[in-house]
């Protein structure tokens, strides 16, 4: 039996946990994060791969709402700063497919390779199957 938040098998959490705190820059829609460029220089230097020393990633958003402020302002923020004018970013669609799938028919491999080209004859909708029945039964 699975316990709420747990994965679909019983196993670790699928996503991370939802923080109910407030919400920081790399996790709102207005903030624009540094180029792919300075994030790869900025992780070298950390891990100690890198002695050309960098700044601190910084990333921009023009909708920044400080405490104590009626008006938004342009700002560079990193991604741990927070502002009252955060809107998380929708979650990314997840990836459908990339199973691999075996079809066995009298005991022999009848088809097998990726889930999304699954030749049509072996798909449940093509075969018109009445609940309970399988391709060897058959109907009636």
């Amino acid at each position: 039996m699975s316990t709420p938040g747990s994965g679909h098998n019983g196993g670790p959490p699928l996503d991370p946990p939802v923080r109910h705190e407030r919400g920081q820059c790399k996790n709102c829609i207005h903030w624009h994060a540094p180029s792919d460029n300075e994030q790869r220089a900025y992780e070298m230097f950390r891990l100690d791969l890198s002695r050309k020393r960098v700044k601190r990633l910084s990333g921009t958003c023009d909708r920044v709402l400080l405490d104590g402020r009626s008006s938004t302002a342009f700002s560079a923020t990193t991604a741990e700063f927070g502002c009252r004018n955060f809107e998380a970013k929708p979650r990314p669609a997840r990836p459908v497919g990339g199973g691999l799938l075996t079809i066995w028919r009298n005991g022999r491999i009848a088809w097998q390779g990726p889930e999304e080209k699954t030749p049509s004859r072996y798909l449940q909708e093509t075969l018109d199957l009445e609940d309970g029945e399988t391709p060897e039964t058959g109907g009636g």
